[in-house]
């Protein structure tokens, strides 16, 4: 098995933002108040050993000027060990530009991950974001036709948003990827101090969700991603002392990410096997039994069996 490369993140916050999301407070979700210039990263690539990940996240990575976005890639391929990569974040209409795309992709890029939210134009509307989704999926495709590694990055519990329609959207983008691998984020709607956002929450125009409709939720577009053929790589949001402290209201749960993989996972079971008998590796394990036996009180519930009939009915093996 290959040995996973390391990643070095750097948090670029608003960097490249033509405007704010009513829910975006990048400074207070990563810690970080200023925009790392590429000088500081070749000061750090320099002291690494080995080969990296470099992620350039925060912001929209390819909405730097053509020469800041060449600066910050020349950073990784002059200064980080021979062999490291490159992954960032940016919107889907970003390289659409096919000068700026050829250079882009001339680099050693491991993956872009393109920060699509939602594809319902009310939805972004409500979040003060560009709100055209025929656009975004039309440059999606032009991404998947040059073999672009990519990873799309959606949201649930925003501003006007339905389960419904987020089922759609992950639906809507399978359809362009096709037989492609391409990876997958998931992030709950928090509100933040010092967001438009909370001063909705505040006047009564947005309602956050709770924590366990967060996990149902999230869960179940976790389900219908995997069965589509994505991989995902995280679901909720890196918790830190900073982030906890700067959240006003929504789905804000150190393991919110770990409930929704439980939730995924108990989904699927009960699609493939509605009554059981289910077998699931031991890494598993821990879905079912953790944060007071979530998984099982859950498969329970959705089954309409007894706690103990389900427990009965699940077998773990070792994973090798």
């Amino acid at each position: 098995m290959t040995k996973a490369m390391k990643k070095q993140p750097f948090f670029l916050p608003f960097g490249g933002c033509r405007g704010r999301c009513v829910f975006c407070n990048q400074r207070a979700i990563t810690g970080v108040d200023e925009v790392p210039s590429p000088q500081f990263v070749s000061s750090i690539l320099k002291n690494l050993t080995e080969p990296v990940e470099v992620c350039y996240f925060g912001g929209s990575f390819c909405r730097f000027t053509f020469e800041k976005i060449k600066e910050y890639l020349d950073a990784v391929v002059n200064d980080a060990p021979k062999g490291s990569r490159i992954r960032f974040s940016t919107y889907p209409g970003d390289l659409q530009n096919k000068k700026l795309r050829s250079m882009v992709l001339s680099y050693p890029i491991a993956c872009v991950e393109l920060g699509i939210q939602s594809l319902d134009s009310e939805v972004l509307s409500l979040c003060r974001r560009e709100t055209d989704p025929v656009a975004i999926l039309e440059n999606m495709v032009v991404l998947r036709d040059e073999n672009v590694p990519l990873s799309v990055q959606l949201m649930i519990g925003l501003p006007g948003q339905t389960v419904s329609s987020s089922i759609y959207d992950i639906n809507k983008i399978a359809e362009i990827k096709g037989e492609s691998e391409w990876q997958f984020r998931l992030y709950p709607c928090l509100v933040i101090e010092n967001t438009e956002l909370y001063e909705m929450m505040n006047s009564g125009e947005y309602t956050p969700l709770t924590v366990d409709e967060a996990v149902k939720w999230g869960g179940r577009v976790i389900d219908v991603a995997t069965s589509l053929g994505f991989t995902p790589i995280r679901a909720g949001l890196q918790e830190s002392e900073m982030l906890a402290s700067q959240v006003r209201g929504g789905p804000h749960h150190p393991a919110l990410g770990e409930l929704m993989f439980s939730e995924s996972i108990i989904r699927k079971l009960i699609r493939l096997n509605p009554k059981g008998p289910w077998v699931l590796p031991s890494s598993n394990m821990s879905k079912f039994t953790g944060h007071r036996g979530y998984g099982l009180n859950r498969l329970a519930e959705l089954t309409s069996m007894p706690e103990k009939e389900v427990a009965e009915k699940l077998t773990f093996f070792p994973a090798h």
